[in-house]
Parts: C-alpha cells; structure tokens; sequence
C-alpha cells in the first residue's frame, strides 16, 4: 500500500508504539496524519478520528475521502471520548495537548476506558501528573522516551493495562534517586521533608524510566529547566516579601537537586 502522508518526529514516536492490528481512537486528531499513516502501513485494523475544533475536523475530512479511506476511518466531530461507542476501539492515542486535559478526557468517559487496553500519549505541560494519576489507576508504563522536533523536546508515553511496570516497581527507581541525591542533600543543608518532596516531583515530571537512558536529549531538558527556574528566581527576587522569600528557597533547592540529577547522565 503507498504511504501517502509523513509525520514529524514526534508522530512518528506516537506511531511507533501503537500495537500491531489496534483498532484506534485518535483524539484532537488535527488532519488525521496519524490514523492515515498507521492504516496505510497496514499496522492498526481500523481507526475513529475526532476532533472538537471545526477547521481541524473538516480537514480531516478532507483527507480521508481524498484517500478514499472511509470504510476504514471514521472522522468525528465532538469532545474528547464523547463521539465514541463503549467498546468501539481498544486503543487510544491524543498528542499536541496539555496532560491535565487528557486527564479529564479519561474521566469524563470511565465506560470508555474500561475497554481500553493502551494509551499512547504525548502530553504538552503535566507529564508528573499523567505518570502518576494513570499508575495510581492500574495502567502500568511500558516505554516513555524524549523525542526532538523543531529545538522542542516533548515526551511520549506508551501505557497498558497488561505489561509494563507498575507504581509500586517506579517508586521504588525514586527511592534509588533519593539515595543517590542524598549526599548533596547533607551537603547543602536541604530540609529531609523538603528534599523528598523536591525529588518527587523531578522523578516524575522528568520521567522514571527516561531518568535511566535519554542522554544527550534529557541533558537539554535539563538545561531548559535550569533555565526557567533561573528566570523564576530573578522574578521573584523583585520582592521582599516572607512568602516569596521562602519560595526562592525552594526553587534554590530545586536547582542544585536537577544539578545533581544532572551529574549522573
């Protein structure tokens, strides 16, 4: 079958995880690029594009009946999970938006997701959030890795509800992180209850498993962190007052403890 679209690096991480025969959600679809490319590469059985946004959705139109693809996908208009039929698909793609909005994608359709076996997400802002919320439901994370495109690094993720690693087995790759860091922790005077607090939210904003083995990218990531925390710092340093002095503290710890995450790339 000739492929008739490209995607970018980013969708082509997203489709490099999609399981082999899925009968697929594409939610926030934009052009339908993705349920195009994964059907004519013959990897997914048939797909439902949806798209809450007009001009996206007629587009996407538009490009599955150039291709003459309207037997096998199905271009939606509607919110999030809301177009789709209990049991109607077993996997779930959404990428290019915010992982709070996911999250609320997820819950606002339980019945949906109940018949869902994978997700394969590539969240803009929240990535600590959808780790942990999603764990804290019984998916397990199976792969995540950093992706560049356009001097942007995003993350993408690949849960399942049969395989991976669950989040009992990642908390225990935070305590590791924990004893890893603690020496800089006595070193620079860090509060215990401040220090583990910090190290959560790095372990799982960064990510448990890209911690371990995205080199090159994750140094940049963390660069780009450094950066805004240094920004934020200069910015609050404009005040005197107790509350922001205090915050300056914390961002203080939060720096020196990605310096030390840092380290160990």
């Amino acid at each position: 079958m000739t492929v008739s679209v490209s995607l970018g690096p980013r969708l082509q991480a997203v489709a490099s995880l999609v399981p082999e025969g899925s009968i697929l959600g594409d939610i926030g679809t934009d052009h339908a690029y993705l349920p195009i490319f994964l059907y004519e590469t013959e990897k997914i059985a048939k797909a439902v594009a949806i798209d809450v946004h007009e001009g996206p959705y007629k587009s996407a139109l538009t490009a599955v009946k150039s291709r003459k693809l309207g037997d096998f996908l199905d271009v939606r208009f509607g919110d999030g999970l809301m177009p789709l039929e209990v049991g109607e698909v077993n996997t779930l793609t959404l990428a290019g938006m915010g992982g709070r909005t996911m999250l609320e994608i997820f819950s606002a359709r339980p019945d949906i997701m109940k018949g869902i076996s994978n997700l394969i997400l590539q969240p803009q802002g929240a990535e600590g959030a959808v780790r942990l919320t999603l764990l804290e439901q019984g998916w397990k994370l199976g792969f995540e890795r950093l992706v560049e495109e356009d001097e942007r690094i995003y993350v993408v993720m690949a849960f399942s509800k049969e395989s991976g690693w669950g989040l009992d087995e990642l908390q225990e790759r935070e305590t590791v992180w924990a004893q890893r860091l603690y020496p800089l922790a006595e070193k620079e005077q860090i509060p215990e209850k401040e220090f583990q607090s910090i190290v959560h939210i790095l372990v799982w904003q960064f990510g448990p498993l890209i911690l371990e083995g995205h080199k090159e990218l994750l140094t940049k990531q963390f660069n780009e962190y450094r950066d805004r925390l240094l920004i934020q710092m200069k910015q609050m340093r404009k005040s005197n007052s107790p509350e922001i002095i205090e915050k300056i503290r914390e961002v203080s710890y939060k720096l020196t403890l990605v310096e030390g995450l840092s380290s160990w790339q």
